[in-house]
């Protein structure tokens, strides 16, 4: 997820040691378990770790993938029947010269992702996938103006649930504003997107890493900013406290933390005159690396 390569001394873990984790959540009450990674389709014993987490009697089975390995129709059909409730695809964008050449820089993926999303589709007309099958992209500079497209298109496949997140700069991006617009270059389209949502679209969209004060940067104030920033932007609200663990081989070196937890105190940072805001306990600010790229004067109390 990072960008930083870690298989050499970061290995897959063991079958046990997922089972194990699995568990250990499920004795102390969660019921809602997430695959994620890296790329869990190519974890070697995904199919076994969504079976067993049915057999425990976890209710939702979810995957955050990019989408490659579920074109091959056989292997999610076994990924699904395992026991999976939801899915969720990583495509930025419906160019290929964008999602092929910038975001994954692998030559014709957009058409093995879009094979993959449409396998998933169609097993939920089978009544498979009872909690949906989503998109999550990445909000960055090149993908911004497609947004009303990117979404039209979509859900002309099926899709009725897309959750955008603000890019994080870090990695290959880090303090670049070429992959990175500031809010008050990129709130005009959100906005935008938001009110073609509400006449027309009729899309479940929520956006990530983007705080409500933001939206008057696009001119939007008053009851408007309230409605929109509740359905569309209310991140402490939509998300439960995630409990994250990193399988490692080795039980004592497993890495348990609460994923709200990190962002707020170690990954994101609120201005000084957040203090004074009436959603101060429910915004998580920005990005570090994103105050560290354009500062915090665009974030204003409410």
């Amino acid at each position: 997820m990072s960008g930083v390569n870690r298989d050499q001394h970061e290995p897959w873990a063991t079958r046990d040691r997922v089972f194990e984790e699995l568990r250990y959540f499920h004795e102390r009450g969660c019921r809602a378990v997430g695959f994620l990674g890296g790329e869990p389709t190519v974890y070697p014993h995904i199919i076994e770790s969504v079976g067993f987490a049915r057999e425990l009697g976890y209710t939702r089975i979810s995957i955050c993938s990019n989408g490659t390995r579920l074109r091959d129709a056989v292997f999610c059909r076994r990924l699904v029947e395992a026991g999976l409730t939801r899915a969720t695809l990583s495509v930025h964008s419906r160019h290929p010269e964008i999602e092929d050449r910038l975001a994954t820089r692998v030559p014709g993926n957009l058409a093995r992702k879009i094979a993959g999303l449409r396998n998933l589709i169609a097993l939920r007309g089978e009544g498979y996938l009872r909690d949906g099958v989503s998109l999550n992209p990445v909000l960055f500079r090149r993908n911004l103006s497609d947004v009303e497209e990117y979404v039209s298109y979509f859900g002309g496949l099926g899709v009725d649930d897309i959750r955008f997140n603000y890019i994080w700069p870090e990695g290959d991006v880090h303090s670049d504003p070429a992959w990175v617009p500031s809010l008050r270059e990129a709130m005009p389209s959100i906005v935008r997107l938001m009110l073609i949502n509400e006449r027309k679209l009729k899309k479940r969209l929520t956006f990530g890493g983007v705080p409500k004060c933001a939206l008057r940067l696009a001119g939007v104030s008053g009851r408007l900013l309230s409605y929109l920033a509740a359905k569309y932007l209310d991140e402490c609200g939509f998300d439960p406290a995630n409990d994250v663990s990193i399988a490692t081989r080795e039980a004592e070196d497993c890495d348990r933390f609460v994923w709200q937890e990190v962002k707020r105190d170690r990954l994101k940072v609120q201005a000084a005159s957040c203090g004074d805001c009436t959603e101060r306990r429910r915004c998580e600010g920005v990005w570090r690396s994103y105050a560290q790229l354009y500062g915090l004067a665009e974030l204003q109390p409410l």
